[in-house]
C-alpha cells in the first residue's frame, strides 16, 4: 500500500513538474516602433536569444508574440495582457496576424487586454506600447536619482480562474545606465590594449582598481558617479614600464598580506611621476558626492548607506596616501 501512494505521489509530482514547464509562449520578436530595428528575438522552445540593443525605459515598441495552445477547453477563455502604456505613435495596443484566433465579442483592439476562446493551435499577435519612462528610476531626496536595471512583465497569459499561465519578462535598461555601459565597454577595451603592451603594471592595477569603484557605484544606481570615475580614466599617453615593476622591485620576495600596500606604492609611484595628477582631484570630487549621497540615502535606505559608506571609505583611503 505504502509504495502505491509513493508510486501515486512521483507521478503526480513529474506531471506537475512538467506543468510548471511548459511554455505557451513560443517566440517573441521586439522592434523600435519608430526606426523598425530589430532590439531582440528569442525563442523560448530552443533557448535561442538575439540581441542588437537594449530596451530603454521611455522607448515604444512593436512585440510581436507566438501563442501555442495545445487544447481544446470547450466554453474557456483566455486572455493577454498588456503591460505597457498606450504608444503615441499608433492608435492601437493589439494586431492580429492569425486570423482564426477566436476572438470573444467585446474584442477592442485599443484596449491593453483581450480575450479569446480556447482551441487548439499557432497564433502570431502583435502588440505595441511604451515601457513606462521611470520604470528604472528610483527617487531619493533633494533631486538625488538612482538608476537600476528591472526585469519587467510585458505580456502575460491568464486562464479562465485569472491565474498566469505564462509571461514574457524583459530587462529594461534607460539612457544613462546605456551610457555608463557604453563608456565602460571603451575602458574595458582600452585596459586589454594596456595589458598587451608595455604599459606599467602598476598602472593597470590602479586602472582595474578604479574600474571595479566604478562598478561598485553602478551597483547600487549611482550611474553618474560611475561615468564620471570612467571618464576621468582617460589619458592621452598611460605611463610605460622602462624596467622593473614596483611589485617586482620590492614586493615578489614577500609573501602574503601585501596586495593593499602593493595598490597604495603603486598609486604612490604614479602620483610622484605626475603621469596621473588628475585621479587626486577626481578622488576629492569623489568623497565631497559620496558623502553627500550617502546622508541622503541614509533617510531612506539604511543597507544602501552602508554600502554607499563602505564605497567612500575606500576612496578615502586612496586619498590619504
Amino acid at each position: 500500500m505504502l509504495s502505491l501512494l509513493l508510486l501515486v505521489f512521483l507521478t503526480s509530482s513529474m506531471g506537475i513538474a512538467e506543468a510548471e514547464g511548459e511554455r505557451w509562449f513560443k517566440r517573441y520578436r521586439v522592434e523600435d516602433l519608430t526606426t523598425k530595428q530589430l532590439i531582440l528575438e528569442g525563442n523560448l522552445e530552443t533557448g535561442e536569444l538575439l540581441q542588437n540593443a537594449p530596451m530603454l525605459a521611455g522607448a515604444e515598441y512593436n512585440i510581436t508574440v507566438t501563442l501555442d495552445i495545445g487544447l481544446t477547453a470547450a466554453y474557456a477563455n483566455l486572455t493577454l495582457s498588456l503591460r505597457l502604456l498606450h504608444a503615441d505613435s499608433i492608435d492601437r495596443f493589439w494586431e492580429i496576424h492569425t486570423t482564426d484566433l477566436n476572438l470573444t465579442g467585446d474584442y477592442n483592439p485599443n484596449k491593453a487586454e483581450m480575450t479569446f476562446s480556447q482551441v487548439k493551435g499557432r497564433y502570431v499577435i502583435s502588440t505595441f506600447g511604451k515601457v513606462p519612462g521611470d520604470l528604472t528610476i528610483t527617487r531619493l531626496s533633494a533631486g538625488l536619482t538612482l538608476h537600476k536595471p528591472v526585469n519587467f512583465t510585458i505580456i502575460q497569459l491568464t486562464g479562465p480562474d485569472g491565474g498566469v499561465l505564462d509571461k514574457i519578462t524583459l530587462n529594461i535598461i534607460d539612457s544613462e545606465i546605456d551610457g555608463y555601459r557604453f563608456i565602460r565597454g571603451q575602458r574595458e577595451e582600452e585596459l586589454r590594449g594596456y595589458e598587451e603592451s608595455q604599459v606599467d603594471p602598476a598602472y593597470i592595477e590602479l586602472y582595474e582598481s578604479f574600474l571595479a569603484m566604478a562598478e561598485s557605484q553602478a551597483e547600487v544606481g549611482s550611474v553618474r558617479s560611475a561615468v564620471d570615475i570612467l571618464e576621468a580614466l582617460q589619458v592621452e599617453i598611460p605611463p610605460v614600464q622602462t624596467g622593473p615593476s614596483l611589485a617586482e622591485r620590492y614586493f615578489l620576495p614577500l609573501v602574503g598580506g601585501l596586495g593593499a600596500l602593493s595598490a597604495a606604492l603603486a598609486y604612490l609611484m604614479l602620483r610622484a611621476r605626475g603621469k596621473l595628477s588628475f585621479i587626486s582631484m577626481m578622488v576629492e570630487d569623489q568623497i565631497r558626492e559620496m558623502e553627500a549621497l550617502t546622508m541622503r540615502a541614509s533617510r531612506i535606505d539604511r543597507n544602501l548607506a552602508s554600502r554607499l559608506k563602505e564605497i567612500n571609505d575606500r576612496l578615502k583611503e586612496t586619498e590619504r596616501i
